[in-house]
Order: structure tokens, then sequence, then C-alpha cells
């Protein structure tokens, strides 16, 4: 025997999809078995050719490929080293289903069917041969089956994404205009106290409809927004931990520099009061629910920000601007607070642990301004 008979009676004994024929039947398939080269970037076989010949791959890459109606060729399955080549033309004796063109240097095992076939066990051969192909069959089809399954299911992603980014659009763009909007109202004098209760309340029930409407169209579910039971605990203890590290120099700062308000009743602000702090609360946890839970989440979504830098300096801009009544300190001061609260809740992914940070940050500068 020569060195590439051996090499091919080798590979085709020790193949897993022939381990069960006979000797004998794998003899008759050795004596017309022949070695053949493919040179990267050449077609094993094409698509739509009536042969029906049997292969091998020894040795490199290819790619199984079919004709769209475009023309254009869309990649079905790679073919690496040791795998069957062209086992359903030659099951069913048809046209070729597809082409396979080699992605690096082939080296092949062929099967002619046409020599097979002149064989006086001819009969006895082909049908051992084709009962061990036809799990090689199965599981190809089931493997295409999966893929078109997948691709499918990729499609359908893709799609609901598309109408998804169409309503955030659309809610991106709605904040905006109500950020315009309250702006224009204390530009006109027409709100008096921006820091009045009723107009906090008023803005963030503006905020509230559009933020309602596109989780409602989109379907997102609470955990997305932040609001689960999976880190709930760690986030709030982490952040009550910063509140009172945070805290100890404000109340040294308190009681022992800063000097006594003067006119209080003249200079703007909260009243600093059991009330407050129970509205402010609430108010704070809308505002998470609509800046981290919503907007930093679908920022993070449709950008495929993975590390959320992105995200966060967006989701900042927005809440900043939000603020634009309060006059140009308040929105480079909560665009700098926001950046915080975008990474804290990056890393707890718990809408819990942003809310009290906000809240007490909130109500520790009210009682600097205060008192």
């Amino acid at each position: 025997m020569t060195d590439d008979i051996q090499s091919s009676a080798h590979a085709l004994r020790t193949h897993p999809a022939l381990k069960k024929v006979s000797a004998e039947v794998m003899a008759s398939i050795i004596s017309v078995a022949e070695q053949t080269n493919v040179s990267a970037g050449d077609f094993i076989m094409r698509e739509g050719e009536p042969s029906n010949d049997l292969y091998f791959l020894l040795s490199g890459d290819a790619v199984a490929l079919r004709k769209a109606d475009d023309g254009k060729d869309i990649l079905l399955n790679a073919v690496p080293a040791g795998e069957c080549v062209g086992e359903l033309a030659f099951l069913d004796g048809g046209m070729r289903t597809s082409s396979v063109r080699a992605e690096s240097a082939c080296r092949l095992i062929k099967i002619s069917t046409t020599e097979l076939e002149a064989r006086d066990d001819a009969a006895a051969v082909i049908g051992a041969l084709k009962a061990a192909l036809a799990s090689v069959a199965v599981n190809r089809a089931r493997q295409m089956s999966d893929n078109m399954l997948a691709s499918l299911r990729r499609e359908l992603e893709i799609k609901t994404l598309q109408n998804q980014f169409g309503s955030f659009l659309v809610f991106t763009i709605a904040i905006f205009l109500i950020s315009t909007a309250l702006f224009y109202l204390v530009a006109e004098k027409y709100v008096r106290d921006v820091y009045d209760p009723g107009f906090s309340w008023q803005a963030i029930l503006f905020l509230a409809v559009p933020c309602l409407l596109v989780i409602k169209v989109m379907k997102i579910p609470l955990a997305d927004l932040g609001i689960r039971r999976e880190g709930f605990k760690r986030a709030a203890l982490q952040s009550i931990a910063a509140c009172v590290v945070i805290t100890i120099p404000v109340a040294i700062y308190l009681l022992n520099f800063k000097g006594p308000s003067s006119d209080t009743a003249a200079r703007p602000g909260a009243t600093v009061d059991l009330i407050f702090m129970l509205q402010y609360f609430a108010h704070t946890l809308f505002q998470e629910l609509g800046s981290r839970g919503l907007l930093q989440g679908l920022f993070q979504k449709f950008l495929g920000d993975t590390k959320g830098h992105r995200a966060i300096l967006l989701t900042s801009t927005v809440f900043a601007s939000l603020h634009l009544a309060f006059g140009i300190d308040a929105v480079m001061i909560t665009f700098v607070a926001s950046i915080v609260f975008g990474y804290v809740y990056q890393a707890q992914k718990n809408l819990i642990g942003v809310t009290i940070l906000h809240y007490w940050l909130g109500v520790l500068a009210a009682f600097v301004v205060a008192f």
C-alpha cells in the first residue's frame, strides 16, 4: 500500500460514522477511496451539481454555503476536519443542496459512487454505507434546524429592539420638552417658589407620564428597573454606611464652623421639617426610578454599553437638565451627583441603595442651607 492509501484506510476505519461497518464492507469502500487536495478558496462541491460522490475531510477547514434569492451566499455552517461532506446527495442520489468551499488548504478522501456501483457487491456495500451515514445526516439536519431557529430568534430580537428604541427615542424627547416647559414657567415667573412642594410634585407627575408609558409599551419588568430582592440588603447596608461616613464631616461643620444663618425667610429654599423629610424620600424614589432604573438601563441596553460609562454620562446630562428651573448651580451639582449615583447603581444593580444615598445627600444639603 502507498502512504496515501494507508492513511485513507486508517482514517476511514477510525471514522465515528463508519465504526459499525463490517470489515468486508470497509475493504470495499477502501478499494475505491482516493485522496484529493483542494486549495483555500476553491469549492469542494457546488450547489445544484448532479454529483453524489461522498467526501471525508481529513485536514483543513471548509464552510457550507447556499445561494439566497438575491444571489448572495448564505453561510450555513462550518465544516471542520473529520466531518463527512456530501452525505445528503449520496443518500438520496439528488442534486447538491449546498456548496462547500475550502477556507484553508484541505485534504479529503473521495468515495466515488460510480466506482462503488461498478463492484459486484455494490448493493450490499452502498446499503451498509447509507445506513451508517443516516445518523450523520440526522445530526446535520438537527444542527441546521437549531441554527435556523437561533437565527429567527435573533431576527425577532433585533425587530423588537428596533421597536423599543423608537419608544425610547420618543420618551427622551418628551423628557427634554417637559424640562424646557418647566424652565419656561420659572423664567416667565409663573412659579414664584421652585422649592415649593406643590411645584416639585407637579414636575414629578409630568415626568411620570412618559415614564409609565414607556414601561408599559416596552413591558419592562420590575427587576430591570432595579426593583428586586436580589442585592437589596447589601445595597441598603452599603449606602447607609456611606451616609454615616458623609454625615460626620457635615455634622462637624454645622456644629463648629457654620455661623448662624441670617434673614432665613428671605432666602429661597425648602423648609426642613418632618413633612419635608417624608415627601422628599418619595420624591427621591421617583427620581431614581426614572433616571437610574429606567433611563440609565435603557441607554445601557441600546448602546450595548457593558461597562455603563456612556449610559451614566447621558443619564446625568438628562437628569441635570431637569434642574434648569433651580439655576445653573443646581444643574452642575446634580450633574456631578448623578455621575456618582450612576456608578453606585451600576455596582449595586438595586434601586434601594442609590435612593438612600440620593435622599440623605439631599437632606444634608438642605440642613447646610437651612441652618
